[in-house]
């Protein structure tokens, strides 16, 4: 069973970074969760978010996902994640743009065991 999400993103995948010899699709597989590097505006560097999506999927150059996101690193994200924040996905350069739509709260407070 998935964790409490902390916040829910909308994904546009571009493959922008990502040259024609590169594989141009992301999957989600029949475990519907996959974590990569995100670059999120008011966070240093790169940190691993996991995303999960309800069926499995493989999205292609411009389309849109809506995936359920934890972030590693919760401490680094507490008080930046809200809706309207832009960050990166990352695999050997920049593949997809992202926008937060909803912050969950319960999601916060299980990273932080309460």
């Amino acid at each position: 069973m998935p964790p409490i999400p902390q916040f829910v993103a909308e994904i546009k995948f571009h493959f922008e970074e990502h040259g024609e010899d590169r594989r141009r699709n992301f999957v989600f597989d029949e475990t519907l969760h996959r974590r990569v590097p995100m670059r999120m505006d008011g966070v240093d560097g790169l940190n691993t978010v996991g995303m999960w999506v309800d069926s499995a999927a493989v999205f292609e150059k411009d389309e849109v996902a809506v995936v359920r996101c934890v972030v590693i690193a919760p401490e680094l994200f507490v008080d930046v994640v809200i809706p309207g924040v832009r960050f990166k996905l990352w695999d050997g350069g920049f593949f997809a743009s992202g926008k937060v739509i909803e912050r969950i709260d319960a999601g916060w407070q299980e990273a932080q065991g309460q």
